[in-house]
């Protein structure tokens, strides 16, 4: 099919020298670009993202806050002295009940990928003389793992599985608490209830106050030591998306009143660097894209000035409009093809190199041993970047080859 036409394209193609030379260098490097933006934009986001929010749920469902009550309308005995000030309601534990069958509400919800139920609330952490401050998180092991990163985030042992008599504590905690794996410590509520645990493991989250704070231990036991019977304090999820964490949300609002909250509420700031990196990103592509789309023009364009003679000769042959111009559009296509394979050649394998190499000096970034730049190549971009140099070629094409369909033979060699 096209035999003719592609034959003749190939000619001026391979016999364009310098031109084509220099064109498919400079689509290719637009190629090139696109690659190792994108993957620099990719690595990013998904080592902040795994950073930030890789440590915590997406959407958490929590008991309502108690709205505070001015002293004045509370019920006072007789005599005793008001005064005019609003306090905050005192921090009375709030828990869920029937908690078991909103989570398999939740389950059964589009893009939710994991779902769990906690037991919160503070207590101390003690080891011989050594006490200090920690959150009391009771979890679903098995559950845990689905909403939050921290089975990649383990320093030692594992999270999963957690049984009832061990605790799962985190790098700064071990280490002001001075106890390694199989050691016990004692873990006290607010509430007065005391229990000793093993350290099953240590976990290094990225953030300094989990870090240094929370204690994980199996649900049932949380329960007890914060006086929660069989109720949880909230329910966490996570999506297949960040980005449809908000959607989520406003699904499970539809089945209670309990408040539910999106990351994208605490986060906005984190949310809207997100949106700008991906702006910036889309505005580099975009000119590097357009950059090209002018370069291939250009040479398209004197290409037909210069084989305009060649024209006039094909159509006295008999080469019909629809063949020239045909002619055109594969040249176009030839050069998105061959700079999309250049481009794309050049910048998966730097993008591999820069993407394997290690930080001088070490370190992490996204739970993962830092490289010199944060890049994520991913097939999906080089996919996209050979398809835009494969459209910039042909749409370049589509002005000179209306131009060489139109030309006049007559006029053509007459005026050669």
């Amino acid at each position: 099919m096209w035999r003719f036409e592609r034959g003749v394209a190939w000619r001026h193609f391979s016999t364009g020298g310098s031109q084509t030379a220099l064109t498919v260098a400079a689509v290719a490097v637009a190629v090139l670009l696109i690659i190792f933006i994108s993957s620099l934009i990719n690595g990013l986001q998904i080592g902040l993202i795994e950073d930030i929010l890789g440590g915590s749920s997406l959407v958490t469902v929590t008991p309502p806050e108690r709205e505070p009550r001015p002293l004045w309308e509370a019920e006072l005995d007789p005599g005793m002295p008001v005064v005019a000030k609003v306090d905050s309601a005192y921090q009375q534990q709030s828990s869920i009940e029937q908690w078991q069958e909103l989570i398999e509400i939740i389950e059964g919800m589009p893009n939710v990928t994991g779902v769990g139920a906690r037991a919160t609330g503070g207590g101390f952490v003690a080891r011989g003389a050594r006490t200090i401050s920690a959150a009391i998180i009771g979890v679903q092991p098995e559950r845990e793992v689905k909403v939050i990163n921290i089975a990649r985030r383990m320093a030692q042992g594992e999270f999963s599985p957690l049984d009832r008599e061990g605790v799962i504590i985190g790098v700064k905690m071990a280490e002001e608490l001075r106890v390694q794996l199989g050691d016990r410590i004692r873990v006290t509520s607010n509430e007065g209830q005391t229990g000793t645990f093993f350290v099953r493991g240590v976990f290094d989250l990225g953030l300094p106050d989990a870090n240094e704070r929370w204690v994980f231990m199996q649900l049932r036991p949380a329960q007890g030591l914060l006086e929660l019977g069989n109720d949880v304090t909230e329910i966490n999820l996570r999506t297949d998306d960040i980005y449809r964490a908000d959607a989520a949300a406003d699904e499970i609002r539809k089945y209670t009143r309990l408040d539910v909250k999106s990351w994208t509420v605490e986060n906005r700031a984190f949310l809207d660097g997100l949106q700008g990196q991906s702006r910036t990103s889309n505005t580099i592509v975009g000119i590097s894209i357009l950059a090209s789309l002018f370069a291939v023009a250009g040479v398209m364009l004197v290409f037909v000035a210069q084989k305009s003679r060649d024209i006039g000769i094909l159509k006295t042959m008999g080469a019909t409009r629809r063949q020239v111009s045909r002619i055109f559009l594969l040249e176009g296509l030839g050069f998105g093809l061959a700079a999309g394979t250049l481009g794309g050649a050049l910048g998966t394998a730097g993008a591999l190199i820069i993407q394997n190499t290690p930080r001088p000096g070490g370190g992490t970034f996204g739970g993962k041993p830092a490289t010199v730049v944060p890049m994520q190549w991913e097939p999906s971009i080089l996919i996209a970047a050979i398809v835009a140099a494969i459209i910039v070629g042909v749409l370049a094409s589509v002005l000179p080859a209306r131009r060489a369909a139109a030309l006049d033979p007559v006029e053509v060699i007459r005026s050669a």
